[in-house]
């Protein structure tokens, strides 16, 4: 396991990890961790699901320059040409 020694944590920031753990009823190393287990798996899910939203992006299918108007089709056979 690696042990980080000379972290700094605002005050205002280990007063409130602090009352976690003691809510907890854990060790502040424990709170730490699991609150960056926690972020780790928030930031993972977020990279994931902005992916697959690139990937519905880019496969998106947009129809070729020659295929009609499906509009202008409906508006001739119904016969609400100009």
């Amino acid at each position: 396991m690696t042990h980080i020694n000379t972290l700094e944590i605002p005050d205002e920031l280990f007063t409130q990890i602090q009352g976690m753990a003691l809510a907890q009823a854990c060790s502040i190393n424990e709170q730490i961790v699991v609150l960056l287990q926690q972020a780790l798996e928030t930031e993972m899910q977020r990279q994931t699901q902005t992916k697959v939203l690139q990937e519905i992006h880019q496969a998106r299918w947009t129809p070729p320059q020659t295929v009609p108007d499906s509009v202008a089709i409906l508006r001739e056979i119904r016969g609400y040409d100009e």
